[in-house]
């Protein structure tokens, strides 16, 4: 499968069934801890990176042979840098109950129009690691146009304006 995968077992979201939204190692960061590897193309520029109706004629026929708790878009890169995530929540939800979440670093809701996007997900999971900008750049390796305080106030924003949930990954590192 090309933009599916799973499903895998979640603690927070049960079964979960991953959908994969960008080139593989396409993010915002290049983090320490990345399961994936090293990042190949940072950038903060949305784009529509695969074709929407190819993700949902494979979704399509992987929800044919199974039910999933859940539906993530995640996968090997940040999936909010998708320009046209709306129309991939909407599609979805045309097809199944199923709920949706979206695995995200969170660094892109500063952009009105990334929360306004991601708003028809019934669950957003952004990772915040740290309160302090020297820490956040040494982790993630951001982008250079990205900074904390955006990135605080993003999530703030996003909070204020999202009917679903959220739920905030934080991750508790110890300074060697």
């Amino acid at each position: 499968m090309t933009y599916t995968f799973g499903p895998v077992p979640s603690r927070r979201l049960g079964l979960s069934l991953g959908v994969d939204l960008i080139p593989a190692k396409t993010c915002t960061y290049d983090c320490l801890y990345c399961q994936m590897g090293r990042t190949t193309q940072k950038t903060i520029q949305t784009s529509a990176f695969v074709p929407i109706q190819m993700v949902l004629d494979e979704l399509k026929r992987r929800l044919e042979i199974l039910t999933p708790d859940a539906i993530t878009l995640s996968g090997s890169g940040e999936p909010t840098l998708h320009s046209e995530i709306d129309q991939v929540i909407a599609s979805i939800k045309s097809i199944t109950d199923t709920k949706i979440a979206i695995l995200t670093n969170g660094s892109l809701f500063w952009q009105e129009v990334v929360r306004r996007r991601v708003s028809g997900a019934d669950i957003i999971m952004p990772t915040l690691t740290t309160a302090f900008e020297e820490t956040f750049r040494t982790i993630h390796r951001s982008h250079p146009e990205l900074n904390l305080k955006s990135i605080i106030e993003g999530l703030k924003r996003l909070r204020q304006m999202y009917n679903g949930q959220i739920f905030l990954e934080v991750f508790l590192l110890a300074q060697i």
